[in-house]
C-alpha cells in the first residue's frame, strides 16, 4: 500500500496569477477528506513568475507540495504526463490550473470511484467557456469519435481521477503525441462521469487558442487511428470514379457537336478541385510520415530541470511560521485561548443566550471556528496570552468574488480600554494577520467588532479597516413566542398561513427556486432599500455582489431540499413575493435556538405586509418545532426590517460594527 492516498497532477503555463488560490483551496479541499495527499505542480516551460510562485509554495509546505519543471514547453498533455510518472498516491487526480475544475469538487469523484470504477472523470453541468471555445471543444472530441474512434464522452475533462494500476498502465504508452482522454479510453477498466460544477477562469486567459485546438485536433486523429489516410483513399477512388464519368460524358457530348467553344471555366474548376484534393492526401501522408520519423527517433517525452532543494523559510522571512492553524494547537495551548476569550464582556451572542456562562460561551465559539482551522495569532507570555486574532480564508467567498478573500472571526486585546500594553498586544496580531493576508495576496478582509467596544473598532481603522456597516441581531426566547404571534391575525389551512387580502405563507416548493432567486438578486441591489456591506465596498463589482446574494440563495434551497433548513414563502394572489429562510443553531446549554439566515421581498410587493407576515410565520415555525428563540441580524440602515421586528415584540439583542480591509 503507498503511504500517500492522493496524487493531484497539476499542469501550469502562465497562471502566476492563479496558484495562490490553486494551493489554498486544494489543499483545504484535500484536508477536509482526511486523506493523506500530495500536490504535483508541473511547470510546461511558463515564460511569467510560474515556477518562482511554485517553489515558493513548495518551500513553504514541502510535505505535501512538489513541483516539476520542464526545460521549455512540450505541452499541456505531456505535462500532466511527468506529474503521473512521478505521482506516489493510491488515487490520482489530474486538473487544469485555472480553477475552473474546481478543487471542491474532487470528493464528488472520490465518492464515485469508491463505487467500484477504476477511472471516474467530471462531466461539467454548465461549462463557463466564452461561445467560441465551447465550440471548438465540443468540434474537437466531435471529430475524435467520428474519425479517430478515440470515444471519449462529448462532455470528457482532463479533470478525473484513475486508480494506481490504471496510471501504471496509462505510463507504458510513450508515443509522442498524446491526447490523455483517449488514452486513458484506450485502456478499458471501468469508466464512467459525475456531474461537476464547472467554475470560471480564476485569473488570466485560456492558453487553448482555435489554432492550439486544430492542431491537436490534427495530432490525435492521426494518432488515434488510420481513418483519415482511409477517407483519403476512398475519397480519390470515389474521385477517379466521378472522372471517369466526366470523361465518358464529354466524349459523348463532344461527337455529338455540343462543344463550339473551348470551356475555361470547367477546367479551372477541375485543376483546383484535384490539386486541392492532391494536397490534402499528401499532408495527411506527411502527417503520418512525421509521426513515424518522431517516434523512430527516441526521443524522451520531455526534459526536467534540476530545481533548488525544498526547504524551510526561516522565520525571519515567512510569516506563515508566526502562527499555527487552530487543529495544530496543544491541548494547554487552546485551554489558554479558550479563557483568554472568557473574559471578553462583548463575546458575540451573549445576550442572545442570556444566562450562559461566558466559559461556556467560549468553547461554543471555538467548537463553530474549528470547522474552519483558523490561523491564530496570539501575544502574551507563558500560559497568559494578551491579544488574540484568529483569522481564516473564505472559498465561498473567494469563488464568488473572483479574488481570495478572509475573515478575522475574532480578535481581542485583554486589559483597560486604555491600557498601553492592551493597545500594543492587539496591534502585534493584527498586524500580524496582514501580514499573512499580504503573504497569500488576500484582497479583502471582513471583520465584525461590538459597537460596544470603540477601543477594537478604533484600533482595526488604524491598521487600515473601514467601517462598512452595522449588523444589528434582533430576536426572542420562545418565552414571548406566544405574545408575538398574538399580534398578528392569520388562519391555518394544512401548513398554509392565510393572512387574508391574497397573502398567504407556505413552504418553498422545487418550482419556486428561479422566481425566489430572482428576488434574492434583484432586492439586494435595491439600494433605496437595503445598503449591504457587499455593495459598500468599492473592490466589489455590483454584478458580483448579487451573484453572491443568488448563490446564497440557491444553497439555501439545496439545504431546504435536504431537510437542514426551512424556507417560508410568501404568495401574493399565486405570485411569488417574498422569502424567509431559517435554520437551526448549534445547540448550547442544551437548547437550540433558529435564526433568520436570508429573506428577500420583491420591489413591487413591498407596503403589503409580505415581510411581516413571514417574520409571523418563522416565529410559529420556531414555536412548533420547540425552538428556544429566534433571531435575525440585519444592517442598522433596514429600518422596515428592524420595525417589523421590534414592532412584533422581538427586542435588540447586540450590534456589530463590519469592517473591511482591502489590499489597495
Amino acid at each position: 500500500m503507498s503511504p500517500i492516498d492522493i496524487s493531484v497532477v497539476v499542469g501550469v503555463y502562465n497562471e502566476a496569477e492563479v496558484l495562490d488560490e490553486l494551493e489554498r483551496r486544494l489543499t483545504a479541499a484535500i484536508k477536509a477528506l482526511g486523506r493523506t495527499y500530495e500536490i504535483i505542480l508541473v511547470d510546461d516551460g511558463s515564460r511569467d513568475e510560474s515556477l518562482e510562485i511554485m517553489l515558493k509554495l513548495r518551500n513553504r509546505d514541502p510535505e505535501h507540495i512538489r513541483a516539476l519543471s520542464f526545460t521549455r514547453n512540450f505541452g499541456h498533455h505531456i505535462a500532466l504526463t511527468a506529474g503521473l510518472d512521478n505521482a506516489k498516491g493510491d488515487v490520482i487526480i489530474t486538473m487544469d490550473a485555472d480553477l475552473q475544475d474546481q478543487p471542491e469538487e474532487i470528493q464528488k469523484l472520490l465518492a464515485k470511484l469508491d463505487e467500484g470504477y477504476d477511472v471516474v472523470w467530471g462531466e461539467r453541468e454548465t461549462r463557463q467557456f466564452k461561445w467560441y471555445k465551447n465550440f471548438t471543444s465540443w468540434l474537437f472530441l466531435w471529430l475524435m469519435n467520428s474519425v479517430a474512434r478515440a470515444e471519449v464522452h462529448l462532455n470528457s475533462s482532463i479533470f478525473r481521477a484513475i486508480r494506481r494500476d490504471v496510471a501504471d498502465d496509462l505510463m507504458q504508452l510513450r508515443e509522442k503525441a498524446r491526447y490523455l482522454p483517449g488514452l486513458v479510453s484506450w485502456l478499458g477498466y471501468r469508466q464512467t462521469s459525475i456531474p461537476v460544477e464547472h467554475g470560471k477562469r480564476f485569473a488570466g486567459e485560456t492558453k487553448y487558442s482555435l489554432w492550439r485546438l486544430l492542431k491537436l485536433a490534427l495530432s490525435t486523429a492521426t494518432s488515434f487511428s488510420a481513418a483519415p489516410l482511409q477517407i483519403a483513399t476512398i475519397s480519390g477512388m470515389g474521385t477517379a470514379a466521378l472522372a471517369v464519368l466526366a470523361v465518358i460524358y464529354i466524349i459523348i457530348r463532344k461527337f455529338l457537336g455540343a462543344y463550339t467553344v473551348p470551356g475555361y471555366a470547367s477546367i479551372m474548376i477541375a485543376v483546383f478541385f484535384f490539386g486541392a484534393l492532391q494536397l490534402i492526401v499528401i499532408g495527411l501522408m506527411g502527417e503520418y510520415i512525421s509521426r513515424i520519423y518522431r517516434e523512430a527517433q527516441g526521443r524522451p517525452l520531455y526534459l526536467l530541470k534540476a530545481l533548488p532543494v525544498a526547504k524551510e523559510i526561516s522565520r525571519k522571512h515567512s510569516v506563515a511560521t508566526l502562527a499555527n492553524r487552530m487543529s495544530s494547537l496543544n491541548p494547554n495551548e487552546t485551554a489558554a485561548i479558550a479563557n483568554a476569550i472568557a473574559n471578553d464582556s462583548h463575546l458575540p451572542l451573549a445576550k442572545v443566550f442570556a444566562g450562559t456562562s461566558q466559559t461556556e460561551l467560549a468553547e461554543y465559539h471555538l467548537a463553530s471556528w474549528r470547522g474552519a482551522d483558523p490561523f491564530v495569532f496570539t501575544s502574551g507570555n507563558g500560559n497568559r496570552i494578551d491579544a488574540v486574532s484568529l483569522i481564516t480564508e473564505l472559498d465561498w467567498d473567494t469563488r464568488i468574488l473572483g479574488f481570495p478573500t478572509a475573515r478575522i472571526l475574532y480578535a481581542n486585546g485583554f486589559g483597560g480600554a486604555t491600557d498601553v500594553g492592551r493597545i500594543n498586544s492587539f496591534s502585534k496580531v493584527i498586524n500580524e494577520s496582514l501580514e499573512l493576508a499580504r503573504s497569500k495576496k488576500i484582497r479583502l478582509i471582513d471583520a465584525r467588532v461590538s459597537t460596544e467596544d470603540l477601543f477594537i473598532s478604533r484600533a482595526l481603522e488604524a491598521s487600515g479597516f473601514h467601517l462598512v456597516d452595522v449588523l444589528v441581531t434582533l430576536g426572542a426566547a420562545s418565552k414571548k413566542f406566544d405574545n408575538i404571534l398574538s399580534r398578528s391575525k392569520y388562519d391555518r389551512l394544512d401548513n398554509v398561513l392565510d393572512f387574508g387580502d391574497g397573502l398567504i405563507v407556505r413552504s418553498m416548493r422545487q418550482s419556486d427556486v428561479p422566481a425566489l432567486a430572482h428576488i434574492s438578486e434583484i432586492s439586494y441591489g435595491d439600494h433605496t432599500m437595503i445598503q449591504d456591506r457587499f455593495f459598500l465596498e468599492p473592490i466589489i463589482a455590483e454584478d458580483r455582489a448579487q451573484d453572491i446574494f443568488r448563490e446564497w440563495f440557491e444553497n439555501l434551497a439545496r439545504n431546504h431540499e435536504e431537510g437542514g433548513a426551512m424556507v417560508l414563502v410568501a404568495e401574493v394572489n399565486g405570485v411569488e413575493s417574498g422569502y424567509l429562510g431559517i435554520e437551526a443553531m448549534a445547540p448550547i446549554s442544551g437548547s437550540k435556538w433558529w435564526k433568520d439566515t436570508l429573506n428577500a421581498v420583491a420591489p413591487e410587493a413591498r407596503g403589503r405586509g409580505v415581510y411581516r407576515a413571514l417574520v409571523m410565520s418563522a416565529f410559529d415555525y420556531a414555536k412548533n418545532h420547540g425552538a428556544a428563540g429566534l433571531i435575525t441580524k440585519t444592517q442598522s440602515s433596514t429600518n422596515r426590517v428592524i420595525n417589523s421586528w421590534l414592532h412584533s415584540g422581538a427586542d435588540v439583542l447586540e450590534s456589530f460594527a463590519t469592517l473591511h480591509w482591502t489590499s489597495n
